[in-house]
């Protein structure tokens, strides 16, 4: 097995959707794979699906915006195996109401926006701060964002609160990429449209329907045309591929 293959992963939000995607891209390709979900319920779920690569898997219950306890995890992953060669920040909130259609600018409380803006935003600014040194000692790291069409156009779903999050993090993306190519570390952003998942709801849904309309291929998207990308980004073959948003829309951002 390469050294490419052992390589250790961080991914946030790697419990269901996009993020489990993920996860299970990277086992398939040998790689040691740590993330984080929200609930201890979550993970337990995830844990079950995984079978005899569970000795390549390590799962911790932690909010993303608690810097203190991301650290230790950190800690303990290179205790464990080695340091983090690639983080990929998926974790991300979006609040629907109840027919899962966006809150408009007047519904969304003050509260819930710091709360998305914490979660989405300010998650991956932490995760990447704390991983930073040790890939800049190493002199080689891998860093994605998943971002959203909705930072990237005007939402037609998203809340305010999720859109400002997600254009944040394409701004943010292109910061720390100018900060860290000197020392061999990419960082990129992938921006999924529509794609089918818990967060998305059924695809009859009426929100859904509508939004059918929109993609020029005629589809959904599937969470594991998401990781393929990812793993791409991550992998020696994009090492010249820095600060660039990726769109996995089905030509939805370009109509």
């Amino acid at each position: 097995m390469s050294q490419t293959d052992r390589r250790v992963v961080l991914v946030t939000g790697g419990a269901s959707g996009i993020g489990l995607a993920i996860v299970r891209r990277f086992l398939a390709e040998g790689c040691r794979v740590a993330f984080l979900a929200r609930t201890s319920e979550h993970v337990e779920r995830a844990l079950d699906g995984f079978g005899h690569d569970v000795d390549r898997l390590v799962a911790e219950t932690i909010d993303v915006t608690r810097r203190d306890d991301i650290a230790g995890f950190i800690s303990r992953i290179r205790q464990r195996w080695d340091e983090i060669a690639v983080l990929v920040n998926n974790a991300g909130m979006s609040p629907k109401r109840q027919d899962l259609d966006a809150p408009w600018l007047a519904q969304t409380s003050l509260e819930e926006w710091a709360r998305v803006i914490d979660v989405n935003l300010n998650g991956p600014f932490i995760l990447m701060q704390l991983v930073a040194t040790a890939m800049i000692a190493r002199h080689h790291g891998r860093i994605v964002n998943i971002g959203s069409i909705a930072g990237r156009t005007m939402p037609l779903i998203a809340g305010p609160h999720y859109a400002a999050s997600k254009a944040g993090l394409v701004g943010l993306t292109r910061a720390a990429a100018r900060d860290l190519a000197p020392h061999g570390i990419t960082v990129n952003c992938v921006a999924p449209g529509r794609i089918l998942s818990a967060m998305t709801g059924p695809p009859e849904a009426a929100v859904n329907s509508a939004a059918l309309k929109r993609i020029p291929v005629g589809r959904f998207g599937t969470a594991e045309e998401v990781a393929d990308v990812v793993a791409f980004l991550a992998s020696p073959a994009a090492g010249f591929i820095t600060g660039a948003t990726v769109d996995i829309t089905g030509g939805e951002f370009a109509a």
